[in-house]
């Protein structure tokens, strides 16, 4: 019989795959920095979920909460920094942007 613990493990080993083909296969930076942040990071979390789920023992379960608890304090930000060096070095692929304001040298004034 197949338990919790082993169900969230592969659901969570599933999204940690479509987290990476994500990141090859989508088009632009944001939306491959997005694929290889947020997914993978949820995989994480539930493989881990399952892991702790499956472990027969406190102290372990405990020190398995520890791995994505760093993923959730570093994946937000090194997704930030590429977003920013990629906005930056216009190595995005978006060609719909008129308006700039992130990079203006004078930002829109306000008509009041």
């Amino acid at each position: 019989m197949v338990g919790v613990g082993e169900v969230l493990m592969l659901l969570g080993a599933v999204l940690m795959v479509l987290g990476g083909l994500g990141a090859v296969r989508l088009p632009d930076v944001y939306s491959r920095m997005h694929a290889a942040s947020k997914v993978p990071t949820l995989g994480l979390i539930l493989a881990v979920a399952g892991g702790a789920l499956a472990a027969g023992s406190n102290l372990l379960a405990v020190s398995l909460i520890l791995a994505p608890l760093l993923a959730l304090l570093t994946s937000p930000v090194g997704a930030h920094l590429i977003g920013r060096a990629a906005h930056g070095t216009d190595a995005d692929e978006v060609a719909a942007l008129e308006i700039d304001e992130y990079l203006a040298e004078d930002p829109p004034t306000s008509s009041n």
